[in-house]
C-alpha cells in the first residue's frame, strides 16, 4: 500500500510510486494538498499495524530530484499519520527536511512511556530484546516544533535530536485542545475515562481512580447518580426544546430555586448553560438595573472565561491574550477594608462580585466581617451585590447557598451552575430580587438552550436529593468536611517543611507547597516558579496512588481537593495516606520515585535514592547577624543548560544517580516538556557573596531550560521574547546589573539587542577572555612550553572572547594563529582586521619601555621599525574610533616590513593549523564539540573556553599527552556554591568568569553596561580583569572537578578532566 506522494506521481518513469494523484481514503486534505503542492514524497511500502515491532523498511524516502530511493529507514507509524514540514521548499525531499538524511534506523516508543528508543537497523534487521509495552509511538504534524520547521530553516531541515528522535512525537493524535493535550500528556493526565460509579472512575485500561476533584465541583453526588438518571429516564417523550413556549421543567425549577431560601426574597430565576454564562447574565442585570458600568471584584477571584466574566476575573493571565477591555472593572484585595471603602467613595459602582470561598484564588474563605461590609456598602451606595455560588452553592459548604452562613447578608443577585446539573447535564441559573430586575433585561436577554426540559429536570432532581431526609446529605457534608479539615491540618503540621499552608472550608480545600529554592535542583526551582511542580505532584497521585486531584488554575503552587458530597471518611483516609507518601518522598529527596511515572516506570523500578545516597550538603548562608557588613549591590545572571546531556544535571540528585536507560528516559521527557515550557525563572538566590575588599553582593540565577541548539534555532521574534522574559524577570528582582551567561550573549548579539533594556548589562566576555588567556599562559609555563618560539592558536578569534584573548596573548607570545569559521565567507576579512589590531597594540607598546611578546618580536625583526611606527601612528591618531578604523591597513604595513613569515597567521582551516600550535585557546559559539583528537599537536596545552566545549570528549581518552582544561573558570574569593548544581557542576569556590565579572561589577556599583558587542574595548577588559583580581577573583587551571595542580599539569594528567558538560 502506498502513502501520500507529491510530484513524482506524475512521473511515469518512476515505477516505485502510484501514477495517481487521488487523495487516499482517510488522508488529511490539508496535508495531502501540501505534499502535492510542495512536490515532496513519502512512500509507505506497507501499513504498519498496531504491533510491537514494525517491519524493516516500513518507510522509504524518495527524493523528488534524484529519481531513486535513498537510504531506507524504518519508522513505527500508522497509516493515519502524516508528517509535514510547513514551508518546505520545492524540489527537496520532505524526509530530508525533517532530518531523515541522518537516520538509518527505527524510532520505537510507547504511547504510555513517552520514551522513544533509537535502534540502528539495516534492510533486513530485526529487533530482539526491545521491550514495547504499548503500540509504537506515532509521529504527528501537531508535535513538530514550528520553530524548527519554519521556512527560514530551509537547507538545514528540522533536525530531530540524534539520540532519541523527537520526544514530542510520541502521543496518539488528539483533535481537542493541543495545548491542554500537551500538558495532560506530560503530567500523564491523558486518561480516557470509560466508566464511573460514585466516587470512582475507570480508564480504558481498567485502572480505578478515587476522584477528589469531582469535575471541579460539578459532580456533587458522585458519578452516575441513580436518582438523577431515574428522573431523566422517567420523562418519557416530554419535549425538551420548546422555546418560545415554556417547558414544565423550567417553570418548576424556577419556582423551586426562588423558594429555596425565602429569607433572601428572590423573585425571579434566569437559566443559563454554564457558570460563566450565569456571571455574564448577572453583570448585564446589574448594569441594566443601576445604569452604571463599574463593577468591583477581588484579586485572584475567578468568575469564568467568557469575555464579560474575564473582565472581573482577578488573574490578568486569562484576559490579556484576548485583548479584553477591563476599563470598567475594578479589582481590590480580599480583606482590605480600607480599599473597600475607597472604591465605593471614588466611583459609582454598579455591582460588587464575590465568592464566599475564592475557589481558584486558593480555596480561601472570606471573613464574615468582610462580606458584611461589602453588603452594607452596596446597600448604602445602591449597588448590586452579586454572589457567585457557581462552586460554593448546592451543598458544597453544607448549605444550598453558602451566603446563608453570613448573618444579615442578603444578595441582590446569586449565580449557580456546576452541581446544579447533578453531575450529568450542564445548567446554570441566576436568582435575583425585584430590585435587580429590569424591563430591559427581561426584553433583551435570552438563551436558546437555557430553558430546556432535560437540564431543568436534572436540576430539580438535584435539589430533591439535597432535601432528602431533611437534608441528610448536607449534614453529612458538614461532618466529613470537618474531618477532612482536621486531617489536612495534621498533615500540614507533620510536614511543615513541605506544606506551608492549608486553606478551605466545607468540601473546598487546598494545600500550598513550599517553593523549592534551587539548592537541591534548578529544575525544582524552575518548576516552582513556573507553576508546574504541583501538576507534577498531582501526576504522581493520579498515576501511582490512583487518586485524582489537580492544581488550582490561578495559584499553581496549590493542590486542589474538592471531592463529591458523597465522599466518606475512608476515602479521606486514603487521600491523606497518599499525600503523606508524597511528602515523605519530597522530604527524603527521593524524586526519582516521585517522578518515575513520567517515564512510565513504577517507583520500585527507579528508586535508587537508598542505594545511591547523596552526600551533598548545601553550603548554608550565614545569618544576617553582622549588621555592619555593607551591601555593595545586586546582580542577576542568566543561565541555561549548555548541552542536551546537561539537562539531567539540573534534576535532583536521585535522578542523576539513576542507571540507564532510566536517566535517558528522564532526559527525553525533559526535552519534550521544555520544547514548549521554557520561560525563564529565578532558580537560585545567593544572599551574600563577599568581596576581599569588604562588603557583599546579593544575586540570583535566572534559568531557561533550552540548550544552545534549541536556543539558536528559535526564530528572531521568539529569541526577542525569550530575552525580554529574562530581562523582565531580572528587573522584577530589583537588581543593579544583569550578566548574560552562555548563549544568551550570542542570541543577543553580544548584549547589543538588550543594551537599551533599562538596566546595565554585561556579557562577562572581558573577564572570560583575559582569565582564559592568563590560565593558558600559566599552564604553558607549568609544562615548560612558554618561550619565544611558542605558537598559540586562538580558535574563534573573530568572536568577542577570542579577539580579546588573542590581544592579551600577544603580550606574552609572538607567534599567533587566528582561526575563523570556514562556513563564514567573511571570516578571513574579519581575521585580517583583528590581526591588524593586534599589530597596532604591539606597535604602541614598541614606543614604551616595557616590551614583551609580539612587540618585542617586531622591534627586533622589522626591517625599519621607525617607519612602521610612523606609518601606523598616522592611522591610529586620525581621530576615528577603533570600531571605524580599518586595521587591515596596519597589518599590511607591518607584514610588508618583515623579511620572514608573518608572526600572526590567519586561517579558516583548523585541521591544518592546530598541529603547529603548542598552546590552544578555543572560544567558538558552535554549540557542539567538533575538534578531533588527531588535530592536536603532541604535548600541547588546550584551554577550552566554549560552552558547550569545542573539544570532543574523546580527546581526554585518546590523547593523554594533551593537557586540557576549561577556560573561563575562575576561583572565587570564598568557597561559595550556587546550590548542588553550582551552574555547571563546578566544585565549591569555582565558577564561570562571566558570572564573576557580573558579581565584580555589582561590587563596584556599576551603573552602565560593559563588554558588549563583538569588539569590546581591550583597555576596558584589562580594567575589569584587574578589578576582579582586587575583589578576590583569580584565574586558574581548572575543570569542573576543581583546580589542577602544577604537578598534575606537568605530568599531563588531562584525563582527570571528566567534564560534566
Amino acid at each position: 500500500m502506498r502513502g501520500v506522494v507529491g510530484n513524482t506521481l506524475n512521473n511515469p518513469n518512476r515505477p516505485d510510486v502510484d501514477d495517481d494523484t487521488q487523495k487516499p481514503a482517510g488522508a488529511d486534505s490539508r496535508v495531502f494538498d501540501a505534499l502535492v503542492a510542495r512536490r515532496h514524497v513519502f512512500q509507505l511500502d506497507a501499513v504498519v499495524p498496531d504491533v510491537s515491532i514494525p517491519p524493516a523498511g516500513g518507510v522509504r524516502r524518495v527524493d523528488a530530484g534524484a529519481g531513486r530511493p535513498r537510504r531506507p529507514v524504518a519508522v513505527s507509524v500508522d497509516i493515519r499519520d502524516r508528517i509535514v514540514r510547513r514551508g518546505a521548499g520545492a524540489g527537496r525531499s520532505h524526509a530530508a527536511q525533517l532530518g531523515f538524511r541522518h537516520w538509518g534506523g527505527c524510532l520505537l516508543g510507547s504511547d504510555a512511556g513517552l520514551s522513544p528508543v533509537w535502534k540502528p537497523v539495516g534492510l533486513a534487521a530485526r529487533f530482539p530484546g526491545v521491550e514495547q509495552r504499548e503500540r509504537p509511538a506515532l509521529l504527528h504534524l501537531q508535535d513538530i516544533d514550528v520553530h524548527q520547521c519554519r521556512s527560514g530553516n530551509r537547507g538545514r531541515g528540522a533536525r530531530l535530536p540524534k539520540k532519541y528522535g523527537n520526544p514530542m512525537m510520541y502521543a496518539d493524535e488528539c483533535y481537542l485542545n493541543p495545548e491542554r493535550d500537551f500538558l495532560l500528556r506530560h503530567a500523564r493526565f491523558n486518561k480516557t475515562i470509560v466508566k464511573a460509579d460514585g466516587v470512582f472512575v475507570y480508564d480504558e485500561k481498567g485502572n480505578k481512580y478515587l476522584d477528589f476533584l469531582a469535575q471541579y465541583g460539578a459532580v456533587p453526588f458522585g458519578h452516575n447518580p441513580s436518582d438523577i438518571w431515574d428522573a431523566l429516564r422517567n420523562q418519557g417523550d416530554v419535549p425538551s426544546m420548546v422555546q418560545p413556549f415554556y417547558s414544565r421543567g423550567a417553570r418548576d425549577l424556577a419556582k423551586a430555586l426562588v423558594l429555596l431560601e425565602p429569607d433572601f426574597n428572590f423573585s425571579y430565576a434566569v437559566f443559563t448553560n454554564s457558570g460563566a454564562e450565569s456571571v455574564e447574565a448577572a453583570l448585564k442585570m446589574a448594569r441594566a438595573a443601576t445604569g452604571r458600568k463599574k463593577v468591583v471584584s477581588l484579586n485572584l477571584g475567578f468568575h469564568g472565561k467568557t469575555s464579560g466574566a474575564l473582565t472581573i476575573t482577578g488573574n490578568p493571565l486569562y484576559s490579556e491574550p484576548f485583548l479584553i477591555n477591563t476599563e470598567d472593572s475594578i479589582k481590590v484585595e480580599p480583606e482590605d477594608f480600607e480599599a473597600l471603602d475607597r472604591v465605593f467613595a471614588d466611583d459609582e459602582i454598579a455591582a460588587f462580585v464575590l465568592e464566599t470561598v475564592m475557589g481558584e484564588g486558593g480555596m480561601r474563605p472570606l471573613s464574615v466581617e468582610y462580606v458584611q461590609r461589602v453588603h452594607d456598602l452596596c446597600k448604602t451606595h445602591k449597588a448590586m451585590m452579586i454572589v457567585d455560588e457557581v462552586q460554593t452553592g448546592m451543598g458544597r459548604l453544607g448549605e444550598f447557598f453558602s451566603i446563608k452562613k453570613f448573618p444579615g447578608v442578603k444578595p441582590d443577585i446569586l449565580c449557580l451552575a456546576k452541581a446544579l446539573g447533578g453531575g450529568l447535564v450542564p445548567i446554570g441559573a441566576v436568582l435575583c430580587t425585584k430590585a435587580a430586575w429590569s424591563e430591559e433585561f427581561g426584553m433583551f436577554h435570552s438563551s436558546t438552550f437555557a430553558n430546556n426540559h432535560v437540564a431543568c429536570t436534572a436540576a430539580l432532581a438535584s435539589i430533591e436529593r439535597l432535601r432528602k431526609d431533611d437534608g441528610a446529605l448536607m449534614r453529612h457534608v458538614n461532618e466529613v468536611s470537618a474531618y477532612l479539615g482536621e486531617q489536612l491540618d495534621a498533615l500540614t503540621q507533620k510536614y511543615a517543611d513541605i506544606f506551608c499552608d492549608h486553606q478551605g472550608t466545607g468540601l473546598m480545600h487546598s494545600l500550598r507547597l513550599h517553593p523549592f529554592d534551587g539548592e537541591e535542583s534548578y529544575f525544582l526551582a524552575h518548576a516552582s516558579v513556573q507553576g508546574y511542580i504541583v501538576p507534577l505532584i498531582c501526576g504522581y497521585l493520579v498515576n501511582v496512588c490512583k487518586i485524582i486531584v489537580a492544581p488550582l488554575f490561578n495559584r499553581q503552587d496549590l493542590l486542589r481537593i474538592e471531592p463529591s458530597l458523597t465522599v466518606e471518611k475512608c476515602h479521606i483516609d486514603r487521600l491523606i495516606a497518599a499525600l503523606d507518601q508524597c511528602a515523605h518522598l519530597i522530604r527524603h529527596k527521593n524524586f526519582s520515585s516521585l517522578f518515575s511515572y513520567l517515564i512510565d516506570r513504577h517507583p520500585d523500578e527507579v528508586s535508587y535514592s537508598e542505594k545511591h545516597a547523596s552526600n551533598f550538603t548545601v553550603v548554608k548562608e550565614e545569618s544576617d547577624a553582622d549588621a555592619t557588613e555593607k551591601k555593595l549591590g545586586s546582580f542577576a545572571f542568566l543561565i541555561h543548560p549548555t548541552s542536551i546531556d546537561d539537562l539531567v544535571n539540573i534534576m535532583p540528585r536521585s535522578i542523576i544517580d539513576l542507571e540507564e536507560p532510566h536517566k535517558s528516559e528522564f532526559q527525553a521527557w525533559m526535552q519534550s516538556w521544555f520544547a514548549k515550557r521554557y520561560d525563564p525563572a529565578p532558580v537560585f538566590h545567593a544572599k551574600k557573596i563577599r568581596s576581599k575588599l569588604g562588603g557583599y553582593v546579593e544575586g540570583w540565577l535566572i534559568a531557561c531550560p533550552l540548550p544552545p541548539e534549541r536556543m539558536m534555532r528559535l526564530s528572531k521574534p521568539h529569541r526577542q521574547r525569550l530575552l525580554s522574559c529574562y530581562i523582565d524577570c531580572a528587573k522584577s528582582l530589583g537588581v543593579d546589573i544583569v550578566g548574560l551567561g552562555a548563549f544568551t550573549s550570542i542570541i543577543s548579539r553580544g548584549g547589543v539587542d538588550v543594551a537599551d533594556a533599562g538596566i546595565p548589562i554585561t556579557t562577562g566576555n572581558s573577564f572570560t577572555a583575559l582569565a582564559g588567556a592568563e590560565s593558558l599562559h600559566k599552564a604553558l609555563n607549568a609544562t615548560g612550553q612558554s618561550d619565544a618560539g611558542t605558537r598559540i592558536a586562538v580558535i574563534g578569534a573573530a568572536g568577542s572572547v577570542g579577539r580579546l584573548s588573542a590581544l592579551h596573548l600577544a603580550e606574552h607570545y609572538s607567534q599567533l594563529i587566528l582561526v575563523g569559521n570556514s562556513d563564514n565567507p567573511k571570516a578571513l576579512d574579519v581575521l585580517k582586521d583583528i590581526a591588524g589590531e593586534i599589530y597596532a597594540r604591539a606597535v604602541v607598546q614598541m614606543q614604551g619601555k616595557n616590551m614583551s611578546g609580539l612587540a618585542h618580536y617586531l622591534l627586533h625583526h622589522l626591517a625599519d621599525p621607525f617607519s612602521v611606527i610612523n606609518a601606523c601612528n598616522r592611522i591610529l591618531l586620525d581621530g576615528r574610533p577603533d570600531e571605524d578604523r580599518n586595521f587591515s591597513e596596519i597589518k599590511a604595513i607591518v607584514e610588508s616590513n618583515l623579511p620572514g613569515p608573518a608572526p600572526v597567521e590567519i586561517s579558516v582551516d583548523i585541521q591544518s593549523v592546530l598541529g603547529k600550535a603548542q598552546g590552544v585557546l578555543s572560544a567558538t559559539s558552535q554549540g557542539k564539540s567538533f575538534i578531533e583528537p588527531a588535530w592536536l599537536r603532541k604535548n600541547s596545552v588546550v584551554c577550552d573556553a566554549a560552552r558547550p566545549p569545542d573539544l570532543k570528549s574523546s580527546v581526554h581518552r585518546s590523547r593523554p599527552d594533551v593537557l586540557v582544561f576549561e577556560g573561563g573558570v575562575v576561583k572565587l574569593n570564598e568557597a561559595y556554591q550556587f546550590g548542588r548544581s553550582n551552574i555547571l557542576g563546578f566544585q565549591p569556590g569555582f565558577n564561570l568568569a562571566c558570572l564573576s565579572e557580573t558579581m565584580m561589577l555589582a561590587m563596584n556599583g556599576a551603573d552602565r553596561s560593559y563588554s558588549l558587542g563583538a569588539r569590546p574595548s581591550y583597555d576596558q577588559a584589562r580594567w575589569i580583569y584587574e578589578s576582579a583580581l582586587s575583589h578576590g577573583f583569580s584565574d586558574c587551571i581548572a575543570t569542573t572537578q576543581g583546580e589542577l595542580s602544577v604537578a598534575e599539569a606537568i605530568d599531563g594528567l588531562s584525563n582527570l578532566s571528566n567534564r560534566a558538560l
